[in-house]
């Protein structure tokens, strides 16, 4: 019964609002109420509506009614005297299915009151929104994302997201259906990137984030020894596996536009080769992707690049092959801007064949190397390189030989040396001169001072010298260097290539003192001489049976007649034995006796 008379109560309540609204409507308009929308965070309600007109000036104020659901009783939440409002805000206690509707008193015959219709909180989504396709501009190169409208009636506009590393991150806010990446930061020709949109109303609801679509990369690979251009790109993600319908590839070729070139079945490959026939122009490539059995596509990056011709070297040449101590150095000079890669080097020694000695990668110009397997003093050695570029067993050109400069001395006495060469006349503009030097060290290199003994044309290849040894040239060492023609127009460097150093040196001339005396004038018994090698040669003192009293392997380091535990020995004669070396190598052997005075 009690259930009854609600219901009754509920029916009366419908029946004297719509009475209200029609006798309400009748004389000023109706209120139709437009949105409640609940912000969550503190559940506050914005309510909208459609004001009514003021004909007679007779409005003193509104009121705003709501219950938290249809089993409750409307109450009084508020109002306000500003008749220009459409919208306004109240607080509500929870944040259950609220209803609300508008109170405007007083109508024109100034006693009855004009009533809206009743409003729930509008909590639901939008109806999820699928994007169409992301394409790279064709102009700007930026990445265009496309959707269709929402299926909602009340979609006040969409959230872009760029979806990276399992995080959305929004970027654009707009109204249409269509937005465009300008972030300077993402470039679509360097990788992919993801996108996703969500729809939101007018109360702020919002959509799922859709499912991501991502852009794809085209990329090439030149391949000028066979003249083809090899395209890749990533498959479009979005549409699902199976349901890229074909690729279409576009070509520019020199800036005249571009035009299909092929059409690819989706599910087969994402590979083209386009082969070309002339060097010297640009292309330009796309990839668009078709959706199957729709007339949605996705346009790739455009890919660049021009075609240039392999340039072959010429001229290459060995600007010098020289001995340096115990190695040999090298110079080679190539064109540079040309299609080398890399130098074949081959070396030879004295008369043997060619065998290949290096290869080196080398895109051109000047360039110097060194060869330590080798013999200076007993061979010479011959060298020669090719030039080659990527394209396989493609050769260039080759350089001259040249082979270094081989010096045999022959001392037919002290003072009077022979020498003979292998003169070098393969320099690129020939030999100016050749010059014997002289120093007094074996170990004297291209900077050091050189004495010049003597001048030659290119063609000589033997001298004699008569220098003598002396106290300061105990080592007559020799070197024979030819000097290139001066530079000219073409030719912007004059090179020098150098012997190996053979040396002469005199035996050695060595006596010894035959007494010494204790704290007299001479007090110490050792060798004198010239050309020794004083470090290397040694001599041993024994008393007379045969005892030995003194031994030094630095032979400046004499005896001053003392024993081992440094005593002065007595006034007799004392043996001794020397092993002299000369700095020649020649060893001597000398036994005899020396007096100690005292």
């Amino acid at each position: 019964m009690l259930v009854f008379r609600r219901i009754q109560y509920i029916a009366s309540f419908v029946i004297l609002i719509a009475f209200l609204q029609l006798k309400g409507f009748a004389v000023e308009g109706g209120i139709k109420m437009r949105r409640a929308c609940l912000n969550k965070s503190d559940s506050t309600v914005t309510l909208l509506w459609f004001k009514p007109t003021d004909n007679c000036n007779t409005f003193t104020s509104f009121s705003i009614y709501g219950r938290e659901d249809a089993m409750s009783v409307f109450k009084y939440l508020g109002g306000s005297t500003n008749f220009s409002l459409n919208s306004i805000q109240t607080k509500i206690s929870n944040q259950k299915n609220w209803e609300f509707y508008l109170v405007y008193s007083k109508a024109c015959n100034g006693m009855d009151s004009i009533y809206s219709d009743t409003l729930i909180i509008d909590d639901q989504q939008p109806v999820n929104s699928s994007i169409d396709s992301v394409s790279v501009e064709l102009v700007s190169q930026k990445t265009i994302i496309g959707w269709s409208k929402s299926a909602s009636n009340d979609v006040a506009g969409y959230i872009i997201y760029n979806y990276t590393g399992n995080t959305f991150v929004s970027f654009d806010n707009t109204k249409g259906t269509q937005s465009k990446d300008t972030d300077p930061n993402r470039d679509p020709s360097k990788k992919h990137y993801d996108y996703s949109i969500a729809a939101y109303d007018s109360c702020g609801n919002l959509s799922l984030i859709s499912a991501t679509h991502a852009t794809m990369v085209l990329s090439n690979k030149y391949d000028e020894c066979s003249r083809s251009i090899e395209l890749a790109w990533e498959a479009y993600t979005g549409w699902g596996a199976n349901n890229i319908e074909s690729y279409t590839v576009y070509m520019n070729l020199n800036n005249t536009g571009y035009v299909p070139i092929v059409t690819i079945n989706g599910n087969v490959s994402r590979k083209f080769t386009y082969n070309f026939t002339n060097f010297g122009d640009t292309y330009c490539f796309y990839v668009r992707a078709k959706k199957t059995g729709q007339n949605i596509t996705s346009s790739s990056n455009i890919s660049c690049l021009g075609t240039y011709s392999i340039i072959e070297p010429s001229n290459s040449y060995i600007a010098k092959v020289s001995v340096d101590l115990e190695v040999v150095e090298m110079t080679f000079v190539t064109q540079i801007g040309t299609s080398l890669t890399k130098i074949n080097i081959y070396k030879a020694d004295d008369n043997n064949p060619f065998g290949l000695w290096q290869t080196i990668n080398f895109t051109g110009g000047t360039i110097t190397l060194i060869d330590n397997q080798v013999k200076v003093h007993n061979k010479n050695y011959s060298y020669y390189f090719t030039t080659e570029g990527n394209c396989a067993n493609l050769i260039f050109d080759s350089s001259q030989i040249c082979k270094t400069i081989l010096l045999k001395l022959n001392m037919l006495a002290p003072g009077n040396q022979d020498l003979g060469w292998n003169n070098y006349s393969l320099f690129k503009k020939k030999t100016e001169k050749q010059e014997l030097i002289l120093t007094n060290t074996p170990i004297a290199n291209k900077s050091s001072p050189w004495n010049i003994l003597n001048t030659f044309n290119p063609i000589i290849v033997m001298a004699n010298d008569q220098s003598v040894f002396s106290t300061s040239m105990q080592q007559l060492c020799y070197c024979v260097r030819a000097i290139e023609n001066p530079i000219n127009q073409f030719y912007r460097r004059q090179d020098t290539s150098y012997s190996n150093i053979e040396c002469a040196t005199a035996d050695p001339i060595v006596f010894f003192p035959n007494a010494i005396q204790i704290n007299g004038f001479n007090t110490t018994f050792f060798p004198e001489g010239v050309f020794l090698d004083y470090t290397k040669s040694s001599f041993q003192v024994f008393n007379r049976w045969g005892q030995l009293l003194y031994e030094t392997y630095d032979i400046r380091k004499g005896w001053d007649g003392k024993l081992l535990n440094g005593e002065y020995v007595e006034e007799d004669i004392y043996a001794y034995s020397a092993i002299i070396i000369g700095i020649n190598g020649k060893q001597l052997y000398f036994d005899g006796t020396v007096t100690v005075l005292k």
